[in-house]
């Protein structure tokens, strides 16, 4: 996957809780990863869920 050359994509920004954000932040950091690609992880894996739990809506209808 990697980290798309800068001006290719819009820049997202939020603000998660402290907690949150320093656990999501020690985790990356112990698979040596950067929180960048792991939120892009994160996100691709949400989006893959929610097109299975539609699938599986319209299918039982």
């Amino acid at each position: 996957m990697g980290r798309p050359a800068t001006g290719q994509t819009k820049v997202m920004g939020f603000r998660p809780p402290k907690p949150l954000r320093d656990e999501f932040e020690a985790l990356a950091k112990s698979e040596e990863r950067s929180p960048s690609d792991a939120l892009v992880e994160a996100m691709h894996d949400w989006v893959k869920k929610k097109r299975r739990e539609r699938a599986a809506g319209d299918a039982e209808t």
